[in-house]
């Protein structure tokens, strides 16, 4: 069972349905209606994995799976072609665009983005709607996961510049000592910022916890470039609140190839100010009563003195390591 969860079984479910809807539609079966709305739910299976994985495997299936689920209703082929697969496009630019970019759109830059292209989705859908006589319900399903998506963004990152612009990251800076701390590893070795005194310098990555999908592209991303520091002797440390259990799970999950750190209660993440209030997420998530942790990154010398803060006006703009190699030469 546990293999089975670390596998993307919703993706590849959900691109059969889809396959299995244009099918139906193509042959003119009698059950196309009902293949269709699968279509949809495949959709939903699709984002699904793309909140667990947010792998190359997930980007490629949400921008084949929406346009198959347009071809696959029951409208006249030029409308589907000109209205609808446009508006697929943009439906699976709703859901993966700020992820594929968080470097340079980050969690607080254009938070209008993702409305405005579901906004011109929907107005292609309605066109296509008001042409043809025929509502597209499946389609409108499958707008859901970008529309949840939109919306937590511009929610979350409203509170993300409010508590960047009252302070957040804390008073740590470039050239401050760095706080030690002891947080366990998914195996539950414990690290101690001080044990690297004196051997390594150390990055760390705060993040905030698996269930935000651009914890894993931090894991990706920085997997690819882990040579870059290993050149230079830089231990990547990553620092999440979830406990050892999930992280492991998440490593397996994501082939992660970073050690990943448990800060239960969010107790290292508040000592570096990377921390701030959002209520709603705090409610719908369990375990994380104490705050959300702000994605940030600090470079650390030897001596455990800090080089680098990620830009605090752009959150997530780490997520480009080419922003920190340079920094690399003053440690």
């Amino acid at each position: 069972m546990r293999k089975l969860l670390q596998f993307p079984l919703g993706t590849y479910v959900g691109l059969s349905l889809q396959i299995i809807a244009l099918g139906a539609t193509l042959l003119d079966s009698p059950y196309a209606a009902y293949t269709i709305w699968g279509a949809g739910v495949g959709i939903l299976l699709i984002a699904v994995d793309f909140a667990r994985f947010t792998g190359p495997l997930q980007y490629a299936a949400a921008y084949i799976g929406y346009p198959l689920l347009i071809l696959s209703l029951p409208h006249p082929w030029g409308h589907k072609l000109y209205y609808g697969v446009p508006a697929g496009i943009l439906l699976a630019m709703t859901l993966t665009l700020r992820q594929q970019y968080m470097y340079v759109l980050t969690y607080i830059r254009y938070l209008w983005l993702e409305a405005v292209l579901l906004g011109i989705a929907l107005g292609l859908l309605v066109k296509m709607q008001f042409l043809s006589g025929i509502v597209p319900w499946s389609a409108f399903l499958a707008a859901i996961p970008g529309a949840v998506l939109a919306l937590g963004y511009s929610q979350d990152g409203v509170l993300i510049r409010k508590a960047v612009r009252s302070g957040k990251p804390s008073s740590l800076k470039v050239g401050d000592v760095a706080p030690d701390f002891a947080l366990p590893d998914a195996e539950g070795q414990i690290h101690r910022l001080s044990d690297y005194r004196g051997r390594n310098p150390v990055l760390l990555l705060f993040v905030r916890g698996d269930w935000c999908p651009a914890c894993h592209m931090t894991l990706r991303v920085y997997g690819r470039y882990k040579d870059k520091f290993t050149e230079k002797g830089v231990v990547i440390l990553t620092i999440s609140p979830d406990p050892p259990s999930v992280h492991k799970d998440m490593i397996e999950r994501l082939h992660a190839s970073i050690q990943v750190l448990s800060d239960k209660d969010h107790h290292v993440s508040n000592l570096y100010g990377s921390l701030y209030q959002n209520p709603l997420l705090q409610k719908t998530i369990a375990g994380y009563d104490t705050g959300i942790t702000i994605p940030t990154a600090y470079l650390i010398d030897k001596e455990g003195i800090i080089r680098y803060i990620s830009n605090p006006e752009y959150v997530g703009e780490y997520l480009d390591p080419t922003t920190i190699l340079p920094a690399l030469e003053k440690v």
